[in-house]
């Protein structure tokens, strides 16, 4: 004997796997992403100028900041002058294209930043920037 069932209604699309699994997603790309900012040395405010460009992250560069108090940051570590004279070196070494971008503050010395071009040019750095912010920002 067949035993019948009562017809069930349809109460929509359950959506919490879809949404569990979006949150999953989203976390996993968080912690996974690669910060470009990183080298972006927050104590660091670059001098204004009208025609700044934005700065596109060119791979392999070496960004080194300069603080108000003349110290140079490279990847949140202090270093000092034969330190970056030797990690240019070695750098330019590797990778004959080797671009170096050098973040002063405003209210720095520019004879710190004028250092460091001097040992990109050393070294043989064909690309070496100096970057500024656009007025008002």
């Amino acid at each position: 004997m067949k035993i019948r069932q009562p017809p069930q209604e349809f109460y929509g699309i359950n959506v919490i796997p879809i949404v569990d699994m979006m949150m999953i997603l989203l976390i996993f790309f968080m912690m996974t992403t690669k910060f470009a900012d990183i080298e972006r040395d927050v104590r660091v405010h670059p001098p204004a100028s009208r025609d700044a460009r934005p700065i596109t992250e060119i791979p392999m560069e070496i960004v080194v900041n300069v603080t108000r108090d003349g110290v140079f940051m490279i990847g949140g570590k202090q270093r000092t002058i034969a330190d970056i004279d030797s990690l240019l070196e070695t750098a330019v070494k590797k990778d004959p294209h080797q671009s170096v971008v050098i973040r002063g503050d405003r209210e720095t010395i520019l004879q710190f930043a004028v250092n460091i071009l001097d040992l990109c040019e050393k070294h043989g750095v064909e690309y070496t920037y100096l970057t500024t912010r656009k007025t008002g920002t």
